[in-house]
C-alpha cells in the first residue's frame, strides 16, 4: 500500500494519522485558510483521530506472529509493476541440486529457476497468472512432468511438459485450450492416482469455478480438456492447491477466507469453511495456498495473508486446525510483503533446505530495490518458528 504523500498536489498540508495496525493511516487535508486557525485544525484532526480509532476497535487482535528468514532468492522479473505471481517446484528425485522453481511472470510468460536463484528458462508466451505441476503424466510412451498455468490473455489452460532427464518446457496442448470463463485467473492441478486421471481446476474472478480433465489425443502427443464439474464461491477467489493423497481441493477467497471441498470429479460440490477473514489469523486478501506433506497424511496447509505480510499454517488432515503465523523479515536476503502465490516441498533438498523448501512470491523487492521475484526459505526456519517437529 502507498501512503500518502505529506502534501498534496496544490501543496496544501496533510497530516497524517497512524493507527494501532501498520497498515491503518488516514490522511486529513487542512486547508491552508484552517492552519492560520489552529483550533479549527486541532478540531478536524481530533475527528479524524477518534474516526481512526473508532475503526481500528473492530479488527480483531493479530496472533502471535514470529519471523522466519529466506535463504535464496531468483532475479527479478524483466519489468517494474505487479508481474511475479505463482510459483511451483519440481523435486528432481535422482539430483535434487538439479530441481527447478516455476514462476509466472503475468505480464510476459513463464520463468523456470535454478535452486540458486539463476534463470534455466524464460517463455515469452502471454500473461500466465498461476502455475501448478505434477509428475507421472504418461504421453507418447514417457513419463512426463505435467505444467499448466491459466492463459489470461485467451481465458485458456496453458499445458505444458517436460522430461526429468531434459528439464525443458515443451508445449504439449492441442491448440487453444479455451475455457469459456471471461476472465480467467487461479489455476490447480489434481492427480486422481487411483483412477489415472489428471484435472486442473481454474476459476474466474467472478467467483465461477471449472474442474476439466486432461486428455490425451489419439493420435500424437497432445492433450485436450474437457470441463466435468462447475460450482461457484460468492466473492473472487484465486489461490487454490488440491491433495491428491487425501482427495481434498482447498479453495481461497480473497476477502473471506478459505475453504476445502471434496477434489473427486463425481463429487458434490460442498463447500466446507476453515478460517475466515476477520479472526486474527488471515487478513485480507487471502492469496495463495500450498500443501506441505508429510508421512502417514500428515502435514501443514501454508496460506498466504496478504494483507499483513503474513502465512497462516494449519494442519494438513481435517478438521485443518489453526497452528500459527510468521513473516518473512530481512536477513542475508530481504524480507517479503504482499505475498501472492506460494509453493511448499517436503521433499530433501540441498542445504539449508534439508526439511524441505517454501518458495514466495515477493511483492516488494526492496534491497536492491528491483522488479518482483520469489523468495525461497528452508522449511527448518518455519518448523523453528512455530515449533513443528522435524
Amino acid at each position: 500500500m502507498r501512503h500518502p504523500s505529506p502534501h498534496n498536489r496544490n501543496d496544501e498540508p496533510v497530516a497524517l494519522i497512524v493507527g494501532p495496525h501498520r497498515n491503518t493511516v488516514l490522511a486529513v487535508q487542512i486547508p491552508e485558510a484552517n492552519v492560520r486557525e489552529p483550533m479549527i485544525s486541532i478540531r478536524l484532526l481530533t475527528m479524524a483521530t477518534s474516526l481512526l480509532l473508532s475503526a481500528c476497535a473492530t479488527q480483531p487482535p493479530r496472533a502471535p506472529t514470529p519471523t522466519v528468514m529466506a535463504s535464496a532468492e531468483t532475479v527479478p522479473v524483466p519489468g517494474y509493476g505487479d508481474a511475479a505471481d505463482d510459483p511451483a517446484i519440481w523435486v528432481n528425485r535422482e539430483d535434487p541440486a538439479d530441481s527447478l522453481v516455476i514462476g509466472t511472470d503475468k505480464k510476459r510468460g513463464l520463468n523456470v529457476y535454478r535452486l540458486d536463484g539463476t534463470l534455466h528458462q524464460s517463455l515469452q508466451i502471454g500473461r500466465m497468472n498461476n502455475v501448478d505441476l505434477r509428475e507421472g503424466f504418461e504421453l507418447g510412451g514417457r513419463s512426463l512432468v505435467l505444467v499448466a498455468a491459466s492463459d489470461r490473455d485467451r481465458n485458456a489452460i496453458a499445458l505444458y511438459a517436460f522430461s526429468p532427464d531434459q528439464p525443458n518446457l515443451a508445449d504439449v496442448g492441442d491448440g487453444i485450450l479455451a475455457t469459456g470463463l471471461n476472465e480467467i485467473y487461479g489455476l490447480c492441478l489434481f492427480a486422481d492416482r487411483a483412477n489415472r486421471r489428471f484435472y486442473v481446476f481454474v476459476n474466474d474472478k467472478d467467483g465461477r469455478y471449472q474442474q476439466h480433465e486432461i486428455v490425451r489425443r489419439a493420435f500424437g502427443d497432445r492433450v485436450a480438456t474437457r470441463i466435468v464439474r462447475e460450482f461457484r464461491v460468492e466473492g473472487q477467489p484465486e489461490g487454490c492447491a488440491v491433495d491428491d493423497e487425501l482427495g481434498w481441493v482447498y479453495i481461497g477467497e480473497e476477502n473471506a477466507g478459505f475453504y476445502r471441498m471434496a477434489a473427486a470429479a463425481d463429487a458434490p460440490p460442498d463447500l466446507v469453511p476453515v478460517d475466515r477473514v476477520g479472526t486474527g489469523r488471515l487478513v485480507a486478501d487471502v492469496e495463495g495456498i500450498a500443501i506441505f506433506r508429510g508421512a502417514d497424511g500428515g502435514g501443514y496447509l501454508v496460506v498466504s495473508s496478504q494483507g499483513d505480510d503474513a502465512y497462516a499454517v494449519y494442519r494438513r488432515a481435517p478438521p485443518n486446525e489453526y497452528v500459527g503465523r510468521f513473516r518473512i523479515g530481512d536477513g542475508p536476503i530481504d524480507g517479503v510483503s504482499s505475498t501472492d502465490g506460494l509453493e511448499v516441498a517436503s521433499d530433501p533438498l540441498p542445504s539449508p533446505c534439508e526439511q524441505g523448501l517454501l518458495v514466495v512470491q515477493d511483492g516488494a523487492n526492496t534491497a536492491p530495490r528491483a522488479p518482483q521475484n520469489f523468495k525461497l526459505v528452508p522449511w527448518s526456519e518455519v518448523q523453528r518458528a512455530l515449533n513443528l517437529p522435524r
